[in-house]
C-alpha cells in the first residue's frame, strides 16, 4: 500500500513538473506539501482499513515488540550511518582531488557488504521485522529519487551532487536506481517466499535458502566476482568482459556463505540437498558472466525459481 501511494505520488509530480519548473521553492513547498496530504489523507486511511488500526500505533508497536527488534534497529541504524559515511568520505575525496575521481568497483561492493550485513541477522532472528523494515526503506528511497530528480529544495541539488559519484553504466539515463535495484534485489527473495512472516522453519530442502537468494546471489556472488575477477581475472569467458576467475570466485563464495548460514541460521534444514544447491549456485554465477540485464534484480530471482524447484 505504501509503495503503491509512492508511485502514484512520483506520477502526480511528473505530470504537474512537465508544466512547472520544479527547482524552485514555490514548487518545492508544492511537493511537500502534496506528500504530507497523500499521506495522511491517502494512504494511512487506507492502511487504516486494512489492518482495522492506527498504522503508526501498530508500527511502533511492532518495532519495540521485542528486546531483540530493538537491538537490530539499533544496529540498522549504525550500518545506515557507515553507508552515509562512505558517501560523504568519496565525496570529499572527489572534491580534493585534481583528477575526475569516480567510485571504484570495490567501493561499489562496500555498499553491497552492509546490504549483506543488515540483511543475514534480520533473516536469522526476525524476518517479520526485515519484511516491514525493507518495505519503509524502499519506500524511503523512493521519495529520496524524486526529491533528487526533481531538485527539490532543500536537498535535492546536495543528493545530486552526492550520488552522481556512484553512477554506473545502468545508470545513463536521468535516474539513479542502483541503489533501488539492489535493494529490491535483496528484498524481493524475502517478500516472494510463501508466508514471508511465517514461523521459521516452514522451508525445507533447497527452499530454505531461497529467502537468502538476494545474500547470496548479490551480496556474496556478485561482490566475489566482481572484486576477484576485476583485479585478478585474466581468462575471459567468450563474448564477454567478465573472466572465468571471477564466476569461480563467486561460485566458491557461495558455497562458503551457504555452509555459514546452516551454521548459523538453525531453521536452515538443507535435508540432503546438496547438490541442488550447488547445481543452482553455479548455474546463477554463469547468468551473472553473462546477463546484461540488471543483475540486482536478475539474479535472486532467478536463484529464488532454482531453490523453490
Amino acid at each position: 500500500v505504501v509503495v503503491v501511494g509512492v508511485a502514484l505520488l512520483g506520477l502526480s509530480f511528473a505530470v504537474l513538473f512537465f508544466f512547472m519548473d520544479s527547482t524552485t521553492w514555490i514548487s518545492s513547498m508544492f511537493f511537500h506539501m502534496m506528500t504530507a496530504v497523500l499521506s495522511l489523507g491517502v494512504v494511512m486511511p487506507w492502511l487504516y482499513r486494512l489492518i482495522r488500526r492506527n498504522p503508526l500505533t501498530w508500527l511502533f508497536q511492532l518495532l519495540s515488540q521485542t528486546q531483540v527488534r530493538i537491538h537490530l534497529l539499533c544496529y540498522w541504524t549504525l550500518l545506515a550511518a557507515l553507508a552515509c559515511a562512505i558517501v560523504i568520505y568519496q565525496n570529499i575525496k572527489r572534491s580534493s582531488g585534481s583528477k575526475k575521481h569516480q567510485a571504484s568497483t570495490l567501493t561499489r561492493k562496500y555498499f553491497h557488504f552492509i546490504v549483506v550485513a543488515t540483511y543475514v541477522p534480520g533473516l536469522i532472528y526476525d524476518r517479520q521485522l526485515l519484511y516491514v523494515a525493507s518495505v519503509i526503506c524502499l519506500t524511503v528511497f523512493i521519495v529520496l529519487e524524486y526529491v533528487r530528480y526533481f531538485t527539490i529544495k532543500p536537498f535535492g541539488q546536495t543528493l545530486r551532487q552526492l550520488l552522481s559519484l556512484f553512477l554506473d553504466e545502468r545508470d545513463s539515463g536521468p535516474l539513479i536506481l542502483t541503489h533501488i535495484y539492489l535493494l529490491l534485489g535483496m528484498s524481493f527473495p524475502v517478500w516472494l517466499v510463501p508466508r514471508p512472516c511465517a514461523p521459521k522453519g516452514a522451508l525445507t530442502g533447497a527452499g530454505a535458502l531461497a529467502p537468502y537468494s538476494g545474500v547470496l546471489a548479490v551480496g556474496v556472488g556478485d561482490s566475489a566476482a566482481s572484486i576477484f575477477g576485476s583485479t585478478m581475472g585474466e581468462v575471459k569467458w567468450p563474448g564477454t568482459k567478465k573472466t572465468f576467475e571471477g564466476t569461480m570466485s563467486a561460485i566458491f563464495a557461495q558455497i562458503i556463505a551457504v555452509a555459514l548460514i546452516v551454521i548459523f541460521d538453525s531453521s536452515v534444514d538443507l535435508n540432503a540437498s546438496y547438490s541442488w544447491i550447488l547445481v543452482s549456485i553455479t548455474l546463477v554465477s554463469f547468468l551473472e558472466a553473462y546477463t546484461t540485464q540488471v543483475d540486482n534484480l536478475l539474479l535472486p530471482l532467478y536463484l529464488h525459481i532454482l531453490l523453490m524447484l
